[in-house]
């Protein structure tokens, strides 16, 4: 952390002393030649495709500026690449290092662009674009969102226990998951649902609950508001129900994810948290796991259709060569039959309000198993975690005290309390700034 730490003071000196010898000037080229726009990726080989695909369609379709693409670009490279005075003009990377990036001066915002240009900001899922916000500055754009709002289940597992459907409350879930649970010679055999599994998800609970971490008007983060304690201890109870260690024992001889092996799919683990992007061979009518939107509080029914949001990011270094040419090729990205051609091809979630409901995705047969992630999408119980510059230290505080709280080893309240104590110095010392 020190050393992450000290790259970034050293970034952002960089930063400052190239931003006082900068003129102003985007780079456009007077002279009327061809722009060479250099686009880097952090996606690999793997899953650059549909990302070249439409870089491809954004070159012929003028002939003013050429985007250059380059995937494998992690962080650690980009980062240099910026403090190095050789970034790229626009890149595309995870939303929870515009934060950290941004505070360290290495990222342009990008409002001044957004009023030029009337762009609006409406016309994509909010819950995504306030992702790369911080103190009303817009560090980013969302390309794509990821989406936890659904209940996955093994269909033959909730038949045999006698259920017709899903549990729809955040009590039938427990309730179900008792029923689900099978024990033989003193050890669990089956599981109805572990809520920490694969990971603990210390941002998902919260929301689900309806529980924020951070307000604005005070400046004061809230890790121990009423709502995110109360999502902390329903977790505990499925501990309190089942035990750690026979949890433990049962979850160590689980098959791997998505193998055929995967506890889900042998009905081992009955249910699960579920993102678009999982066991796609598996889902559908005819598939083995079913989906359903994730349970609510009983008492909260206001809640229905809630979920957290995961998107990805687009950004404009501070020191790029070629800004307004960036911005350009931004909103070509973010235009909504560009995104549709992204989604179809790469299976994920637009982020333009306009494209869930678009036919060329609501009636296409090809992407059925997204059809309800689309209508998710839409809807206002969509929430994220804010960005700051101690976003990982928040994080982290967020896992290590909700473990120790499964665990048996704090009170949700204590924990939470932990949390807040830990990192409201940072935030104070970031509003003091």
């Amino acid at each position: 952390m020190k050393k992450w730490l000290v790259f970034l003071v050293t970034l952002l000196a960089t930063i400052t002393l190239a931003a006082c010898s900068d003129n102003g000037a985007s780079g456009t080229n007077e002279s009327g030649e061809t722009i060479e726009l250099d686009f880097w990726s952090v996606q690999g080989e793997k899953d650059s495709g549909p990302m070249e695909m439409l870089v491809d369609k954004y070159n012929e379709s003028q002939d003013k500026v050429h985007v250059n693409f380059l995937g494998n670009q992690d962080d650690q490279k980009q980062l240099t690449a910026i403090s190095g005075g050789n970034a790229p003009d626009i890149a595309f990377i995870y939303w929870n290092l515009v934060g950290p990036w941004a505070a360290a001066g290495a990222l342009e915002p990008l409002n001044t662009f957004i009023e030029e240009d009337g762009f609006n900001l409406d016309s994509l899922i909010p819950a995504a674009t306030n992702r790369m916000s911080i103190d009303g500055q817009q560090f980013g754009m969302p390309m794509t969102m990821s989406m936890a709002s659904k209940l996955f289940y093994n269909k033959q597992a909730l038949a045999d226990a006698g259920y017709t459907e899903p549990p729809k409350t955040m009590e039938e879930l427990l309730e179900y998951s008792k029923a689900l649970t099978i024990e033989e010679n003193g050890e669990l055999t089956q599981i109805g649902f572990i809520p920490d599994y694969p990971w603990i998800d210390n941002v998902f609970w919260p929301i689900m609950f309806g529980g924020d971490f951070y307000d604005e008007e005070t400046g004061e983060v809230t890790p121990n508001r009423e709502e995110n304690v109360q999502a902390i201890a329903y977790q505990k109870e499925f501990y309190n129900e089942f035990g750690v260690d026979a949890i433990n024992t049962i979850r160590s001889g689980m098959g791997a994810w998505e193998t055929p092996q995967d506890p889900l799919i042998t009905g081992k683990l009955a249910m699960l948290i579920g993102w678009e992007n999982n066991f796609r061979d598996y889902r559908g009518e005819d598939g083995s796991i079913g989906v359903a939107p994730f349970p609510y509080p009983e008492d909260r029914p206001d809640l229905e259709g809630s979920g957290m949001v995961s998107p990805t990011a687009l950004y404009v270094p501070k020191n790029a060569e070629h800004k307004d040419e960036a911005w350009q090729f931004m909103k070509f990205l973010l235009d909504e039959e560009n995104q549709i051609d992204f989604a179809i091809e790469y299976g994920n979630i637009p982020v333009v309000k306009a494209a869930l409901d678009n036919p060329r995705l609501t009636e296409n047969e090809d992407v059925k198993i997204m059809w309800g992630f689309y209508e998710a999408a839409k809807s206002d119980n969509l929430k994220g975690f804010p960005n700051s510059v101690y976003i990982n230290e928040y994080l982290q505080a967020l896992n290590e005290e909700t473990e120790q709280v499964l665990r048996g080893n704090l009170s949700a309240q204590e924990a939470m309390d932990n949390v807040k104590e830990k990192i409201q110095p940072l935030a104070d010392k970031e509003s003091s700034k």
